[in-house]
């Protein structure tokens, strides 16, 4: 299991906190989860599980890689499709000055009508799978990291991608997604620690963009690293059908990739006639992707000419807006009470595993299929009632008089329950 690494008690711990989650359909609290469900089923004390959460000695990039290798082993051996990583940040608002590293954060959507929030940083990495048996690409997040300014999102982006490839291994082809604020500095970096790591990202559409180089003359002197600078007015312009965009891709020099060459696609919207740019590190000719598997939107600009793939690709970047939307609206991402560094990273890493555990799950034992296509949430009501009426029957056996047989009336709540249960 994901939690085997840890000691006994620790790892108990850890999965009766995961399986209030699931009973009680969130989580509101440490203390209120105890209360609630817990201590029906645990002979701990609350305060142990405070323990495990800010003293104990547990590895997150642990469970980071045992809830990737879950996810890897439902890919065939033979598969040779790309594998997609997205990396972003969220903020969650926190009122009071009690928790760890709690500060003044600029927010950029203006989700609470001003540009500022009090609360925590998080960098954030998800992995998107294709599954070709189920006939869909499967995105989940694997990892938060709390941004405390003693280094760099840029870095702690950069760190949790290098703790994925180790994963991954340099065998298969992996893309890398984000948005115009990640892809500089060592995030930048990456595409030459691993070969077979390519990055799709958006930039400012005021990059400066240059042709290649001119063939070399003979000449004396240096030859040109690159030629005349380009505008986006300069692309060949291809219309997509149903997609409401121009688009146009050519390979380029860039001063953000150096001497590599890149290729750039460039969006223009039919209606406003807004630019958007798009930067890609190899021949999109080149890029291992399902196009079967992809969302029938976002399949349009590869269906009308390969070299906008990119394009599509690209699109799987917003799962993770998806999943910061649902793990703060419906899995409490945001709610805790825990007030350290490491006890809010571990609460936060353990609810992400109950999302992501829960959307794998289906794929992963065949005798949940039934739930799959089902939202996280509605797959998470399902196995709580039934986690709940499991320890419901078995306090229940515990409860009657020894003078009186109940064996007849456990036989028949028992069978309700796997009736249940096969319907679902």
């Amino acid at each position: 299991g994901i939690f085997s690494e840890e000691t006994k008690p620790t790892e108990q711990h850890l999965f009766e906190l995961a399986l209030s989650v699931l009973a009680l359909d969130g989580f509101q609290s440490v203390k209120a989860n105890f209360e609630r469900f817990i201590s029906e089923i645990s002979p701990f004390e609350l305060k142990s599980f405070y323990y495990t959460l800010n003293e104990s000695k547990i590895s997150l990039s642990d469970w980071m890689e045992g809830l990737m290798k879950a996810a890897l082993s439902l890919l065939p051996p033979e598969s040779a499709e790309a594998l997609v990583l997205s990396v972003d940040d969220t903020l969650t608002e926190k009122f009071g000055e009690k928790f760890e590293y709690w500060g003044k954060l600029y927010d950029h959507a203006a989700h609470n009508g001003s540009k500022y929030l009090n609360g925590h940083c998080f960098v954030s990495l998800m992995l998107s799978i294709p599954l070709k048996a189920a006939g869909k690409i499967l995105s989940f997040p694997v990892a938060y990291r709390m941004w405390t300014k003693e280094r760099t999102k840029l870095e702690m982006a950069a760190e949790l991608v290098r703790s994925a490839m180790a994963v991954i291994g340099t065998t298969r082809q992996v893309i890398l997604c984000c948005d115009s604020w990640y892809p500089k500095d060592c995030v930048k970096r990456l595409i030459d620690e691993y070969p077979n790591l390519i990055l799709i990202c958006n930039v400012r559409k005021d990059t400066a963009l240059y042709e290649l180089p001119p063939e070399k003359t003979g000449k004396k002197g240096r030859p040109k690293a690159r030629g005349k600078r380009l505008s986006l007015k300069d692309f060949a312009f291809k219309a997509v059908p149903g997609s409401g965009y121009f688009v146009g891709c050519r390979e380029v020099k860039t001063m953000l990739f150096g001497k590599r060459s890149v290729w750039a696609i460039v969006t223009k919207s039919e209606k406003s006639g807004q630019f958007r740019l798009f930067l890609c590190t190899k021949n999109p000719k080149e890029l291992r992707f399902d196009l079967s598997l992809a969302d029938a939107k976002a399949a349009l600009f590869a269906n009308a000419d390969v070299d906008f793939l990119p394009l599509t690709i690209y699109a799987l970047r917003w799962n993770i807006e998806v999943s910061y939307y649902e793990q703060k609206t419906f899995w409490a991402l945001g709610d805790y009470r825990v007030r350290s560094k490491v006890g809010i990273e571990r609460l936060v890493n353990l609810l992400t595993l109950c999302y992501s555990a829960v959307k794998l799950l289906p794929y992963l034992i065949g005798d949940f299929c039934a739930l799959r296509g089902l939202s996280p949430q509605q797959t998470r009501f399902t196995l709580g009632r039934s986690i709940r009426r499991e320890v419901f029957f078995a306090s229940l056996a515990g409860r009657p008089e020894l003078g009186k047989n109940a064996s007849s009336l456990l036989n028949l709540l028992k069978s309700l329950a796997f009736d249940s249960l096969n319907a679902a």
